[in-house]
């Protein structure tokens, strides 16, 4: 999977959170973790090391979201 791929799995709304909206495997350098449909990930939260909504928004800013 490209590392833009993931935002396919997520929908940005408009309080900044990031929400699953299907459920998939994150694996980065300290960890996989499952992610949970439904899950809402804010900025701060940390998921395995990464600043999930940070790293999601990066991604959106350059490949569109």
């Amino acid at each position: 999977m490209a590392k833009h791929d993931i935002l396919g799995y997520f929908e940005h709304r408009s309080d900044g959170a990031w929400v699953c909206v299907r459920p998939f495997t994150l694996t980065t350098r300290n960890a996989s973790i499952d992610i949970r449909q439904g899950q809402r990930f804010d900025y701060g939260k940390r998921v395995g090391g990464l600043d999930l909504a940070e790293y999601l928004e990066q991604l959106g800013s350059q490949f569109g979201s």
